[in-house]
């Protein structure tokens, strides 16, 4: 036979398998399957079929893998028809892809859409995990992490909401974690990164090795250093800040504390609202700028937390306990 009929006959097949001939094609099919070797394709064609019918979940596969399941199933059959056989596999695809292979929206040779694993972390609680090229993530209370479920493959990207401490693993595909309208860039290195949308600012605190900033744009914005910390305000017009800082107080929630160093009370009340899950309140302005000094433990409940600061400022906290909503403590200066 020639070649046009090589791929005439494999056409034809495909359309027969899964009932898309029309009465024209079947009758043409019928006198092509009198030859024998016409009738070994229509085999090889009817026998794939019925395997991608076998394996239809491959919405839980990569585009590649997908396709290297399927060349395997011409590779495998004990027939040597064509040399170069698998070069068919694209037209019982492309027949068929309207039935099977439907629902997930998927063809060769076109960049099918890539599904996101999301992780959300209620407030109250944390979350800890490894991602799959080996870097270890701890995620804050209120806090959501979300990624392509191709992470890995050709790039490793994910997007922060919240408060996460990261140690990425080294690899030579760069690690970006993107902070409401910037870019952390890195290889291998430990650093922790606040961008929770109700604040209007995000912050990035290099422990270990060396990170990119750069803006929406791709523009470097500055490469940090060991101790160095970065405030990104939202306002563009406002200045971007960096500063020296111990870093042990911005990665010792991962170990269940909360360290503060001279802060005031107005931001260790957004952090133990997270952390608690409560609504903390202020009855002046003078007692939301008293500074504290000290740790806050997770496994203590917050009502001895609380008493601590009290103890240690002069301050005092009125509990209001709700059933159906957040607990409410009110602070005010003694």
């Amino acid at each position: 036979m020639e070649k046009t009929n090589q791929d005439k006959i494999w056409e034809l097949c495909a359309s027969k398998v899964h009932n898309e001939a029309n009465d024209k094609e079947k009758m043409e099919l019928e006198e092509l399957l009198k030859h024998p070797e016409n009738r070994k394709i229509y085999n090889v064609v009817n026998n794939l079929h019925g395997n991608l019918s076998e394996t239809k979940p491959l919405a839980q596969s990569s585009e590649r893998h997908s396709w290297q399941r399927i060349t395997l199933n011409f590779k495998n059959k004990n027939t040597k028809l064509y040399l170069n056989i698998t070069k068919y596999a694209a037209i019982i695809i492309l027949a068929i892809s309207i039935g099977t292979l439907l629902q997930i929206d998927w063809k060769p040779f076109q960049k099918r859409s890539i599904g996101y694993t999301k992780i959300f972390v209620p407030l109250g609680q944390m979350s800890e995990l490894t991602l799959s090229d080996g870097t270890h993530v701890w995620l804050n209370s209120g806090t959501t992490l979300r990624y392509a479920n191709n992470f890995g493959e050709n790039d490793r990207k994910v997007k922060l909401d919240g408060e996460a401490f990261f140690e990425v693993k080294k690899d030579e595909i760069p690690f970006k974690v993107q902070i409401k309208n910037n870019e952390v860039e890195v290889l291998g290195t430990k650093f922790a990164a606040i961008a929770y949308p109700d604040e209007r600012f995000s912050q990035v605190t290099l422990v270990e090795g060396s990170v990119q900033l750069n803006d929406f744009k791709g523009r470097s914005l500055k490469q940090l250093n060991p101790r160095q910390q970065i405030t990104l305000p939202d306002d563009p017009t406002k200045k971007i800040k960096t500063a020296e800082v111990n870093t042990t107080f911005y990665e010792s929630w991962i170990k269940g504390e909360i360290k503060f160093d001279g802060k005031c009370l107005a931001e260790v009340a957004r952090r133990m609202e997270r952390w608690y899950n409560v609504e903390i309140r202020f009855t002046s302005d003078e007692a939301k700028n008293i500074r504290f000094t000290g740790t806050v433990l997770k496994n203590k409940p917050i009502d001895q937390s609380m008493k601590a600061i009290c103890m240690l400022l002069s301050v005092e906290a009125e509990f209001v306990r709700n059933l159906d909503t957040k607990d409410i403590i009110i602070i005010s200066k003694k």
